[in-house]
This record gives C-alpha cells, structure tokens and sequence, in this order.
C-alpha cells in the first residue's frame, strides 16, 4: 500500500520533508503538478492509504502526523494572503470502505491551521455522523465552517452526488 503525494507550488526542502515523514510508514508515489487554479499558489494532497481513526494515529504516529500538520502550516504561513489548498485522503473510516477527504482551502491563517489542528479530534465523531451513509458512495468530502470552527460531511460522492444538509443526506 502506498500513500499518494500530489503537489504543485511547494519547496524542494518542504517537499522532502513531507516525503520523508510519509515514507515513515509507507510506500510514497510522489508527483508534481501543474497549477490548475489561479487562485491558489500551492496545494498538497496527501492519500493515506489506510482508514481514518485511533489506529491509524496510532500506526502513523504522532510524531509523524505533528510534523505533516507543521510542515503544512508553515506552508500556508510562507505564503501569506495568497491561497493555499491542502487535500487530506484517508481510505475510508472504521471498517468502512469508503474514502474521507478533509480538503483545506481557507484563505485566512488562522482557519487554515484550525481546520488542520480540529482533523484529529474528529475521530470518536466521524462514524457517529456517518451512520447512514447513501449506498455506492464512493467517498465523502468533509468540510470545515470557519464560523463555528467545525467539521462535518458535505458531500458523498458516486454515480449522483448527495448533500448533508440537517443530519440527512440528499441529491439537492
């Protein structure tokens, strides 16, 4: 199994340091792209290619996950105003197979680096908002309000698209 490393915009030192932290644990596919969005100046995705929960901060590390959050943070930090996107993939949660996405694209600093700071936390939450998940979801996009400083699902992504809109999922 082997994590995913996308990136465009990011130094040789920052994408060494992520690199490095990931190949920790894992085999690393690691590949520049090319900006895709003229709004932000760098973006990171990471795919873990394992399951999100207890287990895998456990396997991971602490140690390994402070220093992606870090590296991540100073990454937006560098940056300033300018937009910085960050895609953080997990295969799936618990003993469900269907893939979380935490996607970062916060303009502000200090959202940025809450969004990232709250993904860990989440843990005992996830499979409580995710009971009912619509069949054939294929993965589901989380989504972070900078007003109440919390994440929770947007969308459960398949053949149709469903939105989580008052605990329920919906096609509209």
């Amino acid at each position: 199994m082997s994590a995913t490393f996308q990136h465009y915009g990011i130094s040789p030192w920052e994408i060494e340091v992520i690199y490095d932290t990931l190949r920790r644990s894992f085999e690393v596919e690691e590949k520049q792209l090319q900006p895709d969005d003229p709004q932000y100046v760098s973006m990171i995705e990471i795919g873990f290619p394992a399951a999100y929960g207890e287990s895998f901060f456990q396997a991971f590390t602490m140690d390994s996950w402070f220093k992606i959050k870090g590296v991540i943070k100073d990454i937006k930090r560098r940056r300033g105003k300018k937009g910085v996107k960050t895609f953080l993939r997990f295969s799936g949660y618990g003993k469900e197979k269907v893939d979380l996405v935490f996607p970062i694209m916060s303009k502000g600093e200090r959202q940025f680096e809450m969004g990232i700071e709250k993904i860990e936390y989440l843990v005992d939450i996830v499979p409580v908002q995710l009971k009912m998940v619509p069949s054939k979801a294929e993965e589901i996009w989380y989504s972070y309000d900078e007003v109440s400083f919390r994440w929770s699902p947007a969308v459960a992504k398949s053949d149709v698209n469903y939105f989580f809109k008052n605990g329920e999922w919906n096609t509209k």
